[in-house]
């Protein structure tokens, strides 16, 4: 571990080539156990191919992760794996090693949820403001707000990395859909027992982020969002509706690639072709907007498309300014799920399925709720 922290990014290369090399599975190994399970075939030759495919950098990994730090050190080899995935494709094999036991070692059950608050440590409240990838806070005063009695937020910890969040949501109490992300952040804080507060019948979700690029790949949202719905629910009751005000990250590349003559100050227009964005392209039967597609894999529908939801420079350029609300609804985001999954359709709510023209039954369902 001390020789690995010493390293240049090339020498980490380097190192990297010499795992792909020289700790794979032992081929000599692996014919025996592949002769042995083609003369007879059962369940204790397959365990015992399996086991001779492993390879060699799984014993060094589970070694380093014994070690104090350890799992530090395994995430930044990943991440500088993920890095250099697409010039150099051939060091896949270690980098999926690697996913394969932090998968096994960050699963639901070691996963611990807490709620942050203006008391949490100071050191994992700058965690926060590091991390946060949706919309950027700015400074401590802007995260003071962000943990106003009138807002929450949560994060999953593992015991190996107990003062860092793994994945934190930030989640605003209203008073109906929230349509402006300008309006969440800037809001004024609310007086202590504001009635306000305590009248909220929704909660809205609009920030959820991934703290730890060594485990891209690996989900804790759909987890993470399910836990703070039930926590939400039995804390305070009169929060009914659970929406999300979320970005959409590639309509503004979508739009100049298909209609680049589109005039993007024409809320009409715009608000349609986000509907058809979302709602009819796809890419590998899924929807292409990684934040729809999140969303909509977790049993979401569309809800509804919010013209100037964001004016910063950054949603702006991502999307012109346009914003969505994703709806959970406990008793359909089982079938609004399998619609998706198994008959490929995008479930969205009335309001936002009639923007298009024509409609299309074949790629969209009709939320009747």
């Amino acid at each position: 571990m001390r020789r690995y922290r010493a390293l240049t990014d090339l020498q980490k290369i380097d190192f990297f080539r010499v795992l792909l090399d020289e700790f794979g599975a032992d081929r000599s190994v692996v014919d025996a156990a592949i002769a042995a399970y083609q003369d007879d075939p059962g369940e204790q030759t397959m365990v015992a191919l399996a086991e001779a495919a492993d390879s060699q950098r799984l014993d060094l990994f589970r070694a380093i992760n014994t070690a104090p730090g350890g799992i530090a050190v395994l995430l930044d080899m990943r991440t500088v794996l993920l890095t250099h995935r697409h010039e150099m494709p051939e060091l896949m094999p270690v980098e999926q090693d690697l996913k394969y036991l932090l998968t096994s070692w960050f699963n639901r059950g070691f996963l611990r949820l807490e709620q942050l608050s203006w008391q949490t440590p100071a050191h994992i409240l700058e965690s926060l403001i590091r991390y946060e990838a949706v919309h950027e806070i700015r400074g401590w005063s802007d995260l003071r707000r962000r943990l106003a009695p009138d807002r929450r937020s949560f994060g999953f910890f593992h015991p190996a990395l107990p003062d860092e969040p793994i994945i934190f949501v930030t989640v605003a109490l209203t008073k109906g859909l929230a349509t402006s992300i300008q309006d969440v952040i800037d809001a004024p804080t609310p007086e202590p027992f504001a009635p306000e507060t305590a009248q909220a019948d929704t909660a809205i979700f609009y920030s959820i982020t991934n703290c730890q690029t060594g485990l891209r790949g690996i989900s804790f949202g759909s987890f993470l969002i399910k836990q703070v719905t039930e926590r939400l629910a039995a804390e305070q009751p009169t929060v009914t509706t659970f929406s999300t005000l979320s970005p959409v990250p590639g309509l503004a590349s979508w739009l100049t690639q298909q209609h680049p003559q589109v005039d993007t100050s024409d809320e009409s227009q715009m608000v349609a072709l986000c509907a058809r964005y979302l709602l009819t392209v796809r890419r590998r039967g899924l929807p292409q907007d990684a934040v729809a597609r999140f969303h909509l894999r977790n049993g979401a529908r569309v809800e509804q498309i919010n013209w100037q939801g964001d004016t910063s420079p950054k949603g702006l350029a991502e999307s012109h300014g346009l914003l969505v609300n994703y709806l959970y609804s406990g008793q359909d985001i089982a079938d609004n799920n399998e619609a998706l999954t198994l008959d490929g359709l995008v479930t969205a709510s009335k309001q936002v399925a009639d923007l298009l023209d024509p409609f299309d039954e074949s790629l969209v369902r009709v939320s009747t709720n």
